[in-house]
């Protein structure tokens, strides 16, 4: 599907939002020249000059939220925890809002020097940073977060997007004692040139590592506070944060209140006094409170869309946009049944995909088996139907060639425990029982212990997905799919596809590279290896007038509400 094409399909989009997923955006190039820093460079006093010219902050804002697995940014994977890690803390760069979104400066003075034929980067650090309690943000503090990313004790999840920093992964995969693990983390590719200058080493030029630099997993640690790699990561109420907001008060799986960072060192001060996020896994729960004005903003309960979008009030509130995700089913290929890949193949073609999206979703999603949006494969929407698409007939041939029986097929689908899941989780249940005679279990569990079940790979089947954290066909298959990937918890093993993704992580030749994305994904869906896809989705948000900068700062990674990495950018006129 074309860009133009996503963009005229954001009004029948609808979110799923009680989903669990990892987000986000982004993309740049390299190469081995020096890039121009802004003129005159930046110091936090200039941004303190600045922000004295704007408004004290006023006001709270109130939201709907799903409780985080993790705080620690250098060990999550989740759309709900990165939500909040960019309301407390940003790294060298951030994202704008273009579209596709770009790495700028965050606490960088100025994007990267980049040399030695695109495998050296160097980054000077803007001049006076602060932590939130005062500790001076340096060099060091970045170099620790990339070591607490690759640490075995760790084992980021991300640590697969940095692999190309030299050493990350032999320390990542370390199984020795403690002095050689110490070894190998001080041989990891990158260091502190001065307090004010961090380096990073690649083991090959990667177009896309200036954008790597403004993820989380690459965000940098209080080394003041947090004085090992291995350290235990401290609660909200215990750390110390880099961006626009810092805890206040906080309650677990019931409440999180932000506050203002004195040391925000962004150009734009924070606009609210307050901002709460009000854990409901349950997105009806949330819109109710929404009616009732207990949230500010919430996302739209997807079993009530029809009629929110026909309510003379709501349909004023709300705000509809296209995100690039992809939700299906997940199997748990370590399983016994679930590695059956005939089997997987009868329970996707079992599956109606556009009845499901008018039962289930209200005719709101995009019903689809490609993994990837047509914008980041280049392959036609409907190219995988013969493999994975509805077909009764298909799906019990190939049932009947997984060589199991209705008695021995009987399997349990993980949910987090919702009316919406509910509602899918029956769809899903009579469709496999009506065309297959299997029974499956439904199994409901809050959000932490689905996403902790999900990172454990403790499921057989889970319905989740993708949100890309960066505009580019990679992002859609490294670290995903790869054997022993550090996000691969369907345990997905395929020689051939680890062999064409290797080829195209480092190939330089761009067409080529993502060509070979492309037969990947055949290769990925060809037996729903981990997966088979059930439909692209989107962003409905309801937000109230008296609201300004959550529409102006939305984003396709956008988890709680639109704008949510952007929290500085919100403001209410409601006290």
């Amino acid at each position: 599907m074309t860009k133009t094409s996503w963009k005229m399909l954001a009004g029948i989009f609808a979110v799923f939002a009680v989903l669990t997923l990892a987000a986000a955006c982004g993309d740049d190039s390299s190469s081995n020249k020096t890039a121009t820093p802004a003129a005159g460079g930046t110091t936090a006093a200039t941004t303190a000059a600045t922000q004295a010219t704007q408004a004290a902050p006023s006001g709270t804002i109130t939201i709907r939220g799903t409780q985080f697995e993790t705080w620690d940014p250098h060990f999550s994977d989740f759309a709900q925890d990165i939500a909040h890690f960019y309301m407390v803390w940003r790294g060298l760069y951030e994202f704008n809002l273009d579209s596709p979104p770009k790495p700028i400066p965050a606490l960088a003075d100025g994007m990267p020097v980049i040399t030695d034929n695109g495998k050296t980067y160097t980054i000077k650090i803007k001049q006076g940073l602060k932590w939130s309690n005062g500790d001076p943000v340096t060099a060091d503090d970045f170099v620790a977060g990339i070591q607490r990313t690759c640490a075995p004790d760790n084992a980021g999840h991300y640590e697969y997007v940095i692999t190309e920093i030299v050493g990350c992964d032999t320390y990542y995969n370390a199984k020795g004692g403690d002095a050689a693990n110490e070894a190998l983390r001080k041989a990891i590719g990158v260091r502190a040139v001065d307090a004010n200058t961090v380096e990073y080493k690649l083991t090959d030029p990667v177009p896309t590592f200036t954008t790597k630099l403004a993820m989380w997993e690459t965000m940098p640690l209080n080394s003041k506070k947090i004085t090992t790699v291995d350290a235990k990561w401290p609660g909200p109420m215990e750390n110390s944060y880099t961006g626009p907001f810092m805890p206040k008060d906080y309650k677990e799986k019931d409440h999180l209140t932000l506050v203002p960072n004195p040391n925000w060192s962004g150009a734009k001060k924070p606009q609210v006094a307050q901002i709460v996020i009000k854990y409901i896994d349950d997105a009806g729960v949330g819109q109710n409170a929404y009616r009732n004005g207990e949230l500010d903003a919430t996302m739209v309960n997807p079993l009530e869309l029809t009629a929110t979008q026909k309510d003379p009030t709501l349909s004023k509130e709300l705000l509809e946009y296209p995100a690039t995700r992809t939700i299906g089913l997940e199997f748990n290929l370590s399983d016994p049944l679930m590695g059956n890949k005939n089997f997987r193949v009868a329970l996707s073609r079992a599956v109606d995909r556009d009845t499901l999206n008018k039962v289930v979703n209200q005719g709101a999603n995009i019903p689809t088996t490609n993994w990837m949006p047509e914008a980041r494969s280049g392959v036609k929407e409907g190219a995988y139907n013969s493999l994975l698409g509805f077909d009764v007939n298909a799906a019990k041939a190939a049932f009947q060639a997984s060589g199991l029986t209705p008695d021995k097929a009987s399997f349990t689908l993980l949910l987090i425990d919702t009316a919406v899941n509910k509602a899918l989780g029956q769809f899903l249940q009579n469709a496999w029982k009506t065309n297959l005679g299997v029974d499956v279990k439904l199994e409901f569990v809050d959000s932490k212990t689905r996403s902790s079940r999900f990172n454990s790979t403790q499921f057989q089947m889970v319905v989740g997905g993708w949100q890309e954290d960066y505009s580019d066909p990679e992002n859609w298959m490294l670290g995903l799919w790869q054997t022993g990937g550090s996000i691969n918890k369907t345990k997905t093993s395929i020689p051939a596809l680890d062999e064409l993704l290797k080829q195209a992580q480092f190939n330089q030749n761009d067409e080529q590279r993502r060509k070979q994305y492309a037969d990947a994904e055949k290769i990925l869906l060809d037996g729903a290896n981990g997966i088979a896809p059930l439909w692209h989705t989107g962003v409905h948000v309801l937000i109230k007038p008296y609201i300004k900068g959550m529409a102006e700062s939305k984003r396709p990674g956008d988890t709680f509400v639109a704008g949510d990495w952007n929290p500085e950018n919100w403001s209410t006129t409601k006290k």
